[in-house]
């Protein structure tokens, strides 16, 4: 049951992402040979569930770090093939082995017929020693104090671990949280309200602050 569900999920993802890079005259030209069958209302749950938490579009190969790496190129290779480039900084060292797992399984279990290549078990160690060396610094158990410090702790754990607040300058984490928001309503997650937006950002600046007056 499992394998027919993820399979019938890769298909539905496969086939719309197809039909959206179709051009207009190929559209017009297949529409034209066949009719093709809308989509059944349990079609339609399968392909909104698949296009959930998946990584935001803008991401580009030269994006990664030290973009012409074996491991980057890896990632573009195999991880481009469902979906949009994922950054390694989306989840922490600790959570790519789990996350990378879940996609070999996931992959290995499409069927042959959508032609996604799967890599080796020395391509996977690469792959994920990449991802683990450049991926999300996370902050300490114990989160500096202010105003802000709960709401960031409850909202920007909703898709990874807590980043360590004092990794970007004042200025860098309104661009970073700026980002933050646009990935979060990309990736259909509940976004903070205008409240919430303002006490995590002024939080994140004021902890950076306070480490440049210290050094």
């Amino acid at each position: 049951m499992a394998y027919r569900y993820a399979a019938t999920v890769a298909t539905l993802v496969m086939v719309g992402v197809a039909a959206c890079r179709e051009s207009p005259r190929a559209a017009a030209t297949s529409g034209a040979a066949a009719t093709v069958a809308p989509l059944t209302r349990s079609d339609q749950l399968l392909l909104a569930a698949a296009s959930i938490a998946l990584p935001p579009e803008g991401i580009e190969p030269g994006d990664l770090p030290e973009p012409r790496s074996r491991g980057a190129q890896l990632v573009v290779a195999f991880c481009a093939q469902c979906h949009a480039l994922p950054t390694p900084v989306a989840h922490s060292a600790t959570d790519w082995p789990g996350v990378a797992r879940r996609m070999w399984l996931r992959m290995e279990r499409l069927p042959d017929s959508l032609k996604v290549q799967v890599p080796t078990n020395a391509e996977r160690y690469e792959i994920l020693q990449y991802l683990t060396v450049n991926a999300l610094k996370v902050s300490g158990a114990v989160l500096p104090p202010g105003k802000g410090r709960d709401e960031f702790a409850l909202v920007c754990s909703r898709c990874h671990a807590l980043p360590d607040v004092r990794v970007h300058s004042s200025v860098d984490w309104g661009v970073v949280y700026a980002r933050m928001e646009r990935n979060m309503e990309r990736m259909k997650v509940a976004p903070p309200t205008g409240q919430q937006s303002e006490d995590i950002l002024s939080y994140l600046q004021s902890v950076a602050a306070g480490k440049r007056a210290t050094k």
